[in-house]
């Protein structure tokens, strides 16, 4: 298929070009309660082709770019109008120039993950089975879908670049129901990069107990300003801010000025320094460039710039890829110790977000559990209203650590002095 492509790449004239061969097979599973409703399994195949296309205007040099997609099933007429008209639209996009990434031949790398070591199917039923394993007295799981991904890629460019490698992954998510006193909901999400069928059995059974919590909130948290204790899927949403506006794209596009050396946590104020490493989750970028650990925050102080390749060369540093995946070092605070009388814990949220242009963090609250005479009582309703810059001096990491696919770093963070509208 590769030969096909090359051929109608060079018929259209087109002289820079990628190529991204994903073949990605799939195992779904469905449940709704603890029945398995639908089981589905997927084989995809497709090419992602990316053509260049240069010009020069008003004395500057400038590449457009058009991205289209071939599967194996189009004839050599299909194919050759498709790279013709991405050919087309691309001298409407008037970049700068850029080069494309370095030139790299090298060994296919399989995928790290112990996952690849067993079938599609056998991973779909041991987390299913990791799922329904976890009960509670009075919630019960409403519904379920799991996914299993398995993918090649193969990258080969203009320059001579060719690199292949695979990867696994689990995913889903899972809605948990109680209906007495009140019928409630709570969703969740899940991802891992190896097995780790435990760790969903947990979380399962998290879901099952905030259910039964929200159903039995009868209150909302008084307005006020409380310590937030931010726990489990949140956290990561918290460093969304460093990670953001590391980002080339971001820095070339004036939105950040941070510089390498700078102290972006702040003025320290009795908290804990960050130290933030982007992860990478594959052996190369979706555009070829190897990829490797990379330390973002020590200390609170920036150590490099990430991104794209195009955003990296306009910021004159070597192409590094997109991270998708971070690890932040934990504290030496235990968890139960962070449970003090006061300390608002935010369990779920309707949408958490972090705005990485002012650092304004927030969300409505579907459940929280106000720490109160020894006793965690659970709360719903109102909304957290912070920024970031005023508490990064301040916050406080667990011992205890959490890992999913995305994130590795401490279960809790406590941010003391966060606005909350309630009652």
């Amino acid at each position: 298929m590769f030969e096909r492509i090359e051929k109608a790449l060079e018929g259209a004239g087109v002289l820079v070009w990628s190529i991204l061969r994903n073949h990605t097979k799939t195992a779904e599973l469905y449940f709704i309660k603890n029945k398995l409703d639908l089981p589905r399994f997927n084989d995809i195949l497709q090419y992602e082709v990316t053509v260049c296309r240069d010009a020069e205007e008003d004395g500057r040099k400038l590449r457009g770019q058009s991205v289209t997609y071939i599967v194996p099933g189009m004839t050599d007429e299909e194919i050759g109008r498709k790279i013709s008209d991405a050919y087309f639209a691309a001298q409407f996009v008037k970049n700068p120039f850029y080069e494309l990434p370095d030139k790299v031949t090298a060994p296919h790398k399989e995928s790290p993950s112990d996952l690849k070591d067993l079938p599609l199917e056998e991973i779909a039923e041991r987390y299913a089975a990791a799922a329904l394993a976890a009960d509670d007295p009075e919630a019960f799981l409403n519904s379920m879908e799991i996914f299993i991904h398995r993918k090649s890629f193969e990258i080969k460019a203009s320059n001579g670049l060719h690199v292949s490698y695979d990867t696994d992954d689990v995913f889903g998510e899972f809605v948990t129901q109680c209906k007495e006193p009140e019928d409630v909901e709570q969703y969740r999400q899940f991802n891992y990069d190896s097995l780790d069928p435990d760790a969903l059995t947990a979380k399962v059974r998290e879901g099952l107990r905030d259910a039964r919590l929200r159903a039995n909130a009868k209150e909302m948290p008084a307005s006020g300003t409380y310590d937030i204790l931010v726990t489990g899927d949140n956290i990561p949403t918290l460093f969304d801010y460093y990670a953001a506006r590391a980002s080339a794209g971001i820095l070339v596009s004036g939105y950040s000025t941070w510089k390498i050396g700078d102290d972006v946590q702040g003025e320290p104020e009795g908290g804990e320094r960050l130290n933030l490493t982007l992860v990478a989750d594959a052996p190369y970028s979706s555009d070829g460039v190897p990829m490797v650990d990379r330390e973002l925050l020590s200390g609170g102080v920036l150590k490099t710039y990430y991104g794209a390749t195009r955003f990296c060369r306009y910021l004159g540093i070597e192409p590094t890829g997109n991270y998708q995946k971070i690890r932040v070092d934990c504290g030496t605070v235990p968890l139960a110790e962070m449970r003090k009388d006061g300390v608002l814990e935010t369990v779920s949220f309707s949408d958490f977000q972090m705005d990485f242009f002012d650092g304004h963090f927030g969300g409505e609250m579907r459940l929280a559990l106000l720490h109160r005479g020894g006793s965690a009582v659970p709360v719903c309703g109102g909304s957290v209203n912070g920024s970031i810059l005023d508490v990064q001096g301040k916050l406080i990491f667990s011992k205890e650590r959490w890992k999913s696919g995305s994130y590795e770093g401490p279960y809790a963070v406590l941010i003391p002095g966060v606005p909350v509208a309630g009652a």
